[in-house]
């Protein structure tokens, strides 16, 4: 069988079993088995593959068909230019994420912002990408879960960054005492009995801390905002990815903590997406 053939197969049997992103799948299928880039892919079609070649792409479809995400089959995903280790003890970097990145790093070149706190850091990838792009800044990253707390490390060890970047395992604010010009947080934010709604790549594939927001979405948001005065600095700001739904609660639980709403983003689906706060405190 060509590599080619192999490709048009894989495709045909994901989509058949349900996998929306059947042609990219099997591209990354084939890309991570055969270590090619995507120009590679291309080049090497017709490639006259081994039977152990063809046994182990099998076993890998077998998991996809399962709703098994291809970056937890690899252990690894893309985000922000760079490539993370992940885990099931961690959530998969969502690609609507990354803007929390981008407004991070405006927020820094504006204000000057000298450290930064991540609150369920997961991966890491947030804490990374944001230390990658501003070269004079530290950050620590904070997650319940220690083994989240290991992944988030070893992607820090991989990327250079250990100098510049601090985890610590906490229940949130529970366990910080410095303070910070800027805290960022993608928290769970799906309401308990809307788990089960969810497609199975998430729910089964993702840890359940890391998406049940309690019974209204909105718990890990209050348990925040109840000590975050504590660990601001003066004009000092949040970034906080929500549910798409959820805008007007988050405001509400935040300027009751002495915080300036400054900004809603929408996400590509033109969905509510991220809030950006300011600091009262003088």
């Amino acid at each position: 069988m060509l590599l080619s053939e192999l490709q048009k197969k894989i495709t045909k049997i994901l989509a058949e079993g349900g996998i929306e992103t059947n042609s990219l799948d099997a591209r990354i299928i084939l890309r991570e088995i055969f270590n090619f880039d995507e120009k590679e892919l291309i080049l090497n079609s017709d490639l006259i593959l081994s039977e152990s070649k063809i046994s182990k792409v099998q076993k890998i479809i077998t998991r996809r068909l399962n709703f098994e995400p291809v970056s937890k089959i690899f252990g690894k995903r893309d985000f922000y230019n760079s490539t993370f280790s992940i885990s099931d003890d961690v959530l998969d970097p969502r690609p609507e994420t990354e803007n929390i990145v981008e407004i991070a790093n405006n927020f820094i070149l504006e204000k000057g912002y000298e450290s930064f706190i991540d609150l369920g850091t997961g991966s890491g990838c947030i804490i990374l990408s944001i230390l990658k792009e501003n070269k004079n800044l530290t950050a620590v990253g904070v997650d319940i879960s220690i083994d989240a707390i290991n992944i988030a490390k070893k992607n820090s060890k991989d990327m250079n960054l250990e100098k510049r970047s601090s985890f610590l395992v906490s229940n949130w604010l529970s366990s910080v005492y410095n303070s910070y010009d800027l805290i960022i947080s993608n928290p769970p934010y799906i309401p308990s009995d809307e788990i089960i709604t969810l497609s199975k790549t998430v729910k089964n594939f993702d840890p359940l801390i890391s998406l049940d927001g309690g019974q209204d979405g909105l718990e890990c948001y209050k348990e925040i905002a109840q000590d975050i005065n504590r660990v601001i600095n003066k004009n000092g700001r949040v970034i906080l990815e929500i549910g798409y739904n959820q805008a007007h609660d988050v405001i509400k639980i935040f300027e009751s903590k002495e915080f300036k709403l400054l900004k809603i983003y929408k996400d590509i689906n033109g969905l509510n997406r991220i809030l950006t706060f300011e600091s009262k405190k003088t």
